[in-house]
């Protein structure tokens, strides 16, 4: 009676050792961890390209801004020929003032270029500030989920370690032969193969029990199946 009472308490020891193994791989903590870690690195990723196409337009802005400076100069160096008195041919001059016009042309072209930089590069540099904000946030939550992860994870296996303890335990101190024969059982029925019967019921399938089964259950010694699913019945409270 003592045995197969102990027999089922291994069984149950073992089913919760499998549970805390299930959970142990698929810790919500864990999966929110890894989840948040690939956004994270998706966000990392974001941030690097704007980053890089930010600093792109920089260097295009500064080279407008060159070019305007250099159109300027070569402006007030035509201008200074122009009125110097120096030219004298109307021809000439009048070259001198197209080629000047040009410039001016090409002046507040680039002007207008670096205007619509500077607005675009205002947006972005504000976006990029908006995601680096967000990246210290969610850097932060990361560090809080990664030691909650690991926290769960220490105490499940803390936990697994007790269970297997237990079932070291349980496992001494059952016959060999009745701990062959419930592994024997327990390998054909792939779950659970001992019941606990209580008020008259098999505590796997819950099928009412013939009255003499109780009789034979208290026998020392007697193995009892269940008719139904075929289960070791052991004695309940």
């Amino acid at each position: 009676m003592e045995q197969l009472r102990r027999l089922w308490e291994l069984q149950e020891v073992e089913h919760s050792i499998k549970q805390r193994e299930r959970e142990l791989q698929h810790l919500p903590s864990a999966e929110e961890y890894r989840q948040k870690k690939k956004e994270y690195a998706l966000l990392e990723r974001e941030l690097e390209k704007k980053t890089e196409d930010l600093q792109g337009k920089r260097k295009e802005l500064r080279r407008k801004e060159s070019e305007v400076e250099q159109l300027s100069a070569s402006v007030k160096e035509l201008n200074s020929r122009l009125y110097s008195g120096e030219i004298t041919s109307a021809k000439e001059l009048e070259s001198l003032e197209k080629k000047i016009e040009s410039l001016k042309s090409n002046i507040s072209k680039a002007e207008e270029e670096t205007i619509s930089l500077m607005d675009a590069l205002e947006g972005e540099e504000a976006e990029l500030q908006r995601l680096q904000e967000k990246m210290e946030r969610d850097k932060k939550e990361l560090l809080q989920l990664k030691k909650r992860a690991a926290q769960d994870t220490e105490a499940l296996k803390d936990k697994l370690e007790e269970l297997g303890s237990k079932k070291g335990e349980l496992e001494g101190n059952i016959q060999d032969e009745l701990l062959q024969k419930y592994r024997d059982m327990s390998r054909r029925s792939r779950g659970r193969c001992v019941s606990l019967v209580k008020e008259g019921f098999c505590g796997i399938c819950n099928v009412s029990l013939p009255s003499s089964f109780r009789a034979k259950m208290l026998t020392p010694g007697e193995l009892v199946f269940c008719e139904n699913c075929g289960s070791l019945l052991v004695a309940g409270d």
